[in-house]
């Protein structure tokens, strides 16, 4: 059982998520949901995403490995490990990513920060999604219809970007594009992060 002291620190965090209108969670220190609001439900729900993305079916599960790819989970490793060693004056955490659906560009604000009790060692970690701008998506990217077949490489899989969510030219690799119904790709699907999202959302700069 956790003591009254920490208890009470979790349910004041927990009041707090719930009343947040971005979507927002709280993670123990290992990472796992212990709790989803209503606000990251509906966002799910708006982006047609997998049932499985929703709040009830998250508790207990780990947020390092609800992004795909490899490369990407390694980066919110990072970001949690420094958050989970975030002090005052400056005790949270940002990055910047992208959110997008098929009609949508969103940039994504993801603000770790954690709680603590009586200033000592964190219990849990909030985190606030907050979308800081959208626009159609088709001023962002260049539109692509074309079939899944033409992206598919050796071996079936389609490389997609776990950020933007573009999706790789076989025939010219350094060409990424967004074709909206392979947003949520066939599997098998490779995921990685396109140089374009590394430089503009992962570079040392684009962290604090």
């Amino acid at each position: 059982m956790r003591p009254a002291a920490h208890q009470n620190a979790l349910s004041t965090a927990i009041r707090a998520l719930a009343a947040e209108r971005h979507p927002a969670c709280l993670l123990d220190t290992q990472a796992a949901f212990l709790f989803v609001n209503e606000a990251w439900d509906r966002r799910a729900i708006e982006g047609g995403q997998d049932p499985s993305t929703l709040g009830g079916a998250l508790i207990g599960t780990s947020w390092l490995v609800s992004v795909a790819g490899e490369e990407a989970r390694r980066r919110r490793a990072d970001l949690f490990e420094r958050a989970l060693r975030a002090r005052a004056p400056r005790r949270a955490v940002t990055q910047v990513g992208e959110w997008n659906t098929p009609s949508t560009a969103a940039l994504l604000s993801t603000r770790l920060e954690p709680v603590l009790v009586n200033g000592g060692d964190p219990i849990a970690i909030s985190v606030v999604h907050t979308v800081v701008r959208e626009r159609p998506i088709a001023e962002v990217y260049d539109v692509v219809d074309r079939p899944a077949g033409s992206y598919r490489v050796e071996g079936g899989a389609i490389v997609q970007c776990s950020c933007c969510g573009r999706v790789q030219d076989p025939e010219q690799l350094d060409c990424w594009e967004f074709v909206p119904a392979l947003l949520r790709a066939p599997k098998p699907v490779t995921h990685v992060i396109c140089d374009l999202c590394a430089a503009l959302h992962y570079g040392p700069d684009h962290h604090s």
